[in-house]
């Protein structure tokens, strides 16, 4: 039976379990800006195979990682500087970036492609844990794939109760939008709109006049 936290009365107790399955290989379903998420060590290829078997994910689509900030997401993408200062006012928020990696991580996180897609979530105890453990964390939304996104912890462990993988560990923040993060490609010089998420269509019209020049 998978442990569940409570995250408003276990705050340091939801932290130091939540590190310690991480460092020892296991999946944590954490809340996020934008819905129930699954982390792990990205670095770690036997955690990142368990967590595409757990989510019954086809191996051809790459996982996206949490980053601690924008000096790690550098050490593990090519990212210019001025793409760096854009980051650095749009993090932590719902945009998942897409960028050109440095062969720093597994290739099976990467679907054996030349991309990764990076984010850090706009939530305390996300931001709490990657302060913490200081690794990318594979991360993807709490539900088998193909099935309606984790709003709360009662909907992460029904979507896994028929699965022989479950998650480590659920930390219950409580129900929370259940939108997904909006995701840009930046690989090339004009950034391209792949999902519409918690932004807007105003939010996204503007995000691109804003960086519209930005190489």
């Amino acid at each position: 039976m998978t442990k569940v936290i409570i995250l408003q009365e276990h705050q340091e107790k939801a932290l130091e379990q939540s590190v310690s399955v991480i460092k020892n290989g296991g999946l944590v379903a954490i809340p996020t800006d934008t819905v129930y998420g699954i982390v792990g060590n990205a670095r770690e290829v036997k955690t990142v195979e368990r967590l595409y078997a757990l989510k019954a994910r086809s191996k051809e689509k790459a996982f996206p990682v949490f980053v601690r900030d924008v000096a790690t997401a550098r050490r593990f993408a090519y990212i210019s500087d001025a793409k760096a200062q854009f980051l650095e006012r749009v993090w932590p928020g719902p945009l998942t970036v897409i960028f050109c990696h440095k062969e720093k991580l597994p290739s099976v996180l990467t679907a054996g492609k030349n991309t990764i897609a990076m984010r850090i979530p706009q939530f305390a105890f996300a931001l709490a844990l990657l302060a913490c453990i200081d690794i990318p964390l594979v991360q993807s939304s709490a539900n088998i794939s193909g099935m309606p996104a984790a709003k709360n912890s009662e909907d992460v462990i029904a979507s896994f109760a028929n699965q022989k993988q479950k998650p480590n560990l659920v930390i219950d923040g409580g129900e929370i939008m259940g939108m997904p993060s909006t995701i840009i490609d930046f690989t090339a010089n004009q950034p391209r709109l792949v999902r519409s998420g918690v932004m807007t269509k105003e939010d996204i019209d503007m995000f691109f006049q804003n960086i519209s020049n930005i190489n």
